[in-house]
């Protein structure tokens, strides 16, 4: 785990490959909500052989110092500013639920050296059950089993589910509510024709967060993005099906020009 200061709190990512060119392009990966940077375990194993890869962990998730924000703009800031620390010159950013609407927010300000983005099991707008925001005010258990299981496919291994609950549960609950706070306000499907880099769009045909009418919608309005659906997989696509995942990728890496 490596850590940079930002604004005098501690930011803490994973990088592979340890020893990288900066001005070759980069992939950071944004995790969602009471996410961090092991879920995606599979992509800095399995891509660091074609790309460098970032994992970043945001304020109050993981390692990163608390406390974490309730707003995607205020993530944004977070995200751009390790960048900019980093020296990172050639970007695609790519998150998942929240990540992605983090990914979205920057693409929409015009980063110069944000090169492409990719939009994991998200949407332009990310409305959240009311259940589950007062769950967590009155029964946390119950809303974090809810969450948690609906964060994977309905065929997922029993191993997954506890994994994704454990995880949940180890985040302080104003964390949780915080993020799905951040999510339910987010809303750019009036701007979200504006993004004008390269656009990777994936979701898993299980997702029952953000179903894959969402990622249709982001087809439909991003100039020549590309969507791909992978069968048997939940909203966390990334980590039921790595391997299916970092093929899309690479696929679309192949074919990325910058």
């Amino acid at each position: 785990m490596h850590t940079v200061s930002i604004r005098g709190r501690k930011l803490s990512y994973q990088v592979q490959p340890e020893q990288y060119d900066r001005s070759a392009l980069t992939i950071v990966l944004i995790h969602g909500s009471g996410g961090d940077s092991e879920d995606w375990r599979g992509q800095l194993d399995g891509l660091a052989e074609v790309v460098n890869v970032v994992a970043v962990e945001l304020p109050g998730h993981g390692s990163s110092d608390p406390p974490g924000e309730r707003s995607v703009e205020a993530y944004a800031g977070w995200v751009v500013h390790l960048v900019e620390a980093l020296g990172l010159e050639k970007v695609m950013l790519i998150g998942c639920s929240l990540g992605g609407a983090i990914a979205q927010w920057i693409a929409l300000d015009g980063k110069p050296w944000l090169k492409a983005i990719g939009l994991v099991g998200t949407g332009a707008r990310l409305r959240v059950l009311p259940a589950l925001l007062e769950g967590l005010r009155t029964n946390v258990q119950e809303a974090v089993k809810l969450i948690s299981a609906y964060s994977l496919s309905a065929g997922a291994d029993d191993s997954y589910q506890n994994a994704a609950k454990e995880k949940l549960l180890r985040n302080p609950t104003e964390l949780i509510h915080g993020d799905l706070s951040a999510c339910d306000e987010f809303d750019v499907m009036n701007r979200v024709s504006e993004i004008a880099v390269p656009t990777w769009i994936l979701v898993g045909q299980d997702d029952r967060m953000t179903p894959v009418k969402y990622s249709h919608f982001l087809k439909d309005r991003i100039a020549g993005s590309t969507m791909a659906v992978i069968e048997g997989a939940g909203h966390l696509a990334m980590v039921e099906k790595p391997e299916e995942f970092n093929a899309q990728l690479r696929n679309f890496l192949s074919r990325l020009s910058i």
